[in-house]
């Protein structure tokens, strides 16, 4: 009986693991999404740094402006013009740091959140400022 059950258990596994290979097998590029084991590769951009760092160091520059006219109008108190200018240090550190290498879209993706998050609390710290006067 006992060897019974363990011959059972063998075909059952046995059985099994081709099932499941096919499965995996199957789901590569649903969706027109790559292959599940990643034997899909796209071609790499020719100089990915360089295109998308202009725009993201050219981007935290125009909040970093944005910051210093608010200050200067009065729209900003010190420490929230501190604040903001930090946070632009650190996406500015990031994209250094992210840069070393090439971009990937998901370092560019959270850089450019990132500057926007920053972008959209600097217009709402100025306005919040306007309104206090």
């Amino acid at each position: 009986m006992r060897v019974v059950a363990i011959g059972m258990f063998v075909l059952a596994t046995a059985a099994a693991a081709p099932a499941s290979a096919q499965i995996a097998g199957s789901m590569r590029g649903l969706s027109g999404s790559p292959s599940i084991r990643g034997d899909i590769r796209l071609p790499e951009p020719a100089d990915p740094g360089l295109v998308r760092g202009v725009s993201i160091s050219r981007d935290v520059r125009g909040v970093r402006a944005d910051i210093e006219a608010g200050r200067q109008a009065g729209q900003l108190s010190r420490s929230e013009a501190r604040a903001l200018r930090r946070e632009s240090r650190r996406i500015e550190a990031m994209s250094a740091r992210f840069s070393n290498g090439g971009y990937t879209e998901a370092e560019v993706a959270l850089l450019r959140g990132r500057t926007e998050a920053l972008r959209s609390a600097t217009v709402t710290k100025r306005t919040q400022g306007m309104q206090g006067k």
